[in-house]
């Protein structure tokens, strides 16, 4: 089977499956954590959005240190340092220097981890099954999303934060271990991704972080509120929104590989910006904010899938993958960081959660015009 055939991909997959515990059991517990730590909604998002824009500075260290270390020894260091995080949340207890001491490392270690993950997978997988790859790993990150919330909520309801976010930590580390056994490519010394690809890099990673800043993060803090910030509830509704997701992202992977890419990128963004619209709209009740939950789940493997998938191709295509998706990685960052601040000022301003969650479904339109724009000019890598 073409989703099982590369063997570097094959213990991407083995991470996936340990870094997504970590992720829907740690990062997606973290900034509701400071919710309940008792900074203020529009704190927390104006956190966040300082924390992404701090990465686009810090990623500026991931080249030098990769040409120094190789394309797999800095992933290995962004995964140690991404464990390191979830220790340093557990003891913040409001606004202070741990606060700004974690921000300051998540935005390190993210900056590494997602970044040489991305050009990791890029150079390893094929473009001809890409989709197939692609959707295969968001599918066992699905799988994954069913328990670890409800792992995690059920340890942070009873036991000291410390405890729960050290279990994450060390299934996080945990996830380095696949990748002992890869290859540990050197990226080109010295190279210039063209102005084309950067542009286009920069772009579809721009309309994706602006969307995730009030799709995900905005939402999952409105969740929490919405369940009487009740760590045990929060991570019920995510396992259950993780239940009705998978099998959707494999389909649409095999539809990208069969050479249907235009439909399934319709339909993917399509559904996304359904899914928004659905949030804006069902978020004040428990009731309609779970349901519009597992709606979301249900796009997203759709959606990464077709965005994921053309970025790695193009990142393959161009120059050096690494520095591809330096250029990217930043977009998001931008992206979010000014999502957020939105969000912030709109709560600041009393405004309802109605606003940020709609704009979302903009953004998402924003990236369907981007990322099919890239399919149809040339010498984009």
């Amino acid at each position: 089977m073409a989703y099982f055939q590369n063997k570097t991909i094959n213990l991407f997959y083995v991470h996936t499956a340990l870094q997504g515990i970590a992720f829907h059991g740690g990062e997606t517990f973290a900034f509701v954590y400071l919710l309940k730590a008792g900074i203020a909604l529009p704190g927390v998002l104006l956190a966040i959005g300082t924390m992404y824009g701090a990465r686009i500075i810090m990623r500026q260290a991931v080249v030098p240190f990769v040409k120094r270390s190789g394309l797999r020894n800095g992933l290995l260091f962004g995964i140690c340092l991404e464990a390191v995080t979830y220790l340093m949340i557990s003891q913040v207890t409001g606004v202070g220097p741990l606060l700004f001491a974690y921000l300051a490392l998540f935005a390190l270690s993210s900056s590494f981890y997602w970044t040489t993950m991305h050009a990791f997978v890029a150079l390893s997988g094929d473009t001809e099954h890409r989709g197939k790859q692609v959707s295969a790993t968001e599918f066992i990150n699905t799988l994954v999303g069913m328990a670890a919330p409800i792992m995690s909520g059920l340890l942070l309801s009873n036991f000291h934060p410390m405890v729960a976010f050290s279990v994450i930590a060390v299934v996080m580390l945990a996830s380095a271990l696949p990748f002992l056994k890869a290859d540990n490519p050197s990226i080109v010394p010295h190279a210039v991704v063209p102005a084309e690809a950067r542009s286009h890099a920069r772009s579809i990673m721009f309309t994706d972080g602006l969307r995730a800043a009030l799709f995900h993060y905005t939402f999952s803090l409105v969740l929490f509120m919405t369940l009487g910030e009740n760590f045990a509830a929060f991570g019920g509704a995510m396992a259950l929104a993780g239940l009705a997701g998978g099998l959707f992202g494999l389909f649409i992977g095999k539809s990208i590989d069969m050479g249907h890419g235009k439909r399934a990128r319709q339909t993917a963004y399509a559904v996304m910006g359904f899914a928004g619209i659905v949030r804006a709209i069902g978020y004040p009740l428990p009731l309609t904010a779970i349901a519009a939950s597992c709606l979301a789940v249900i796009a997203w493997p759709m959606y990464s899938t077709v965005m994921n998938g053309r970025l790695y191709d193009l990142a393959k295509q161009s120059t050096c993958t690494l520095r591809y998706h330096v250029v990217a990685e930043g977009g998001w960052d931008l992206g979010t960081a000014i999502g957020c601040f939105i969000a912030a000022a709109m709560f600041w301003f009393g405004l309802s959660a109605f606003w940020p969650l709609i704009l979302s479904v903009v953004a998402s339109a924003a990236g369907y015009v981007v990322i099919s724009k890239s399919f149809t000019e040339k010498s984009v890598a």
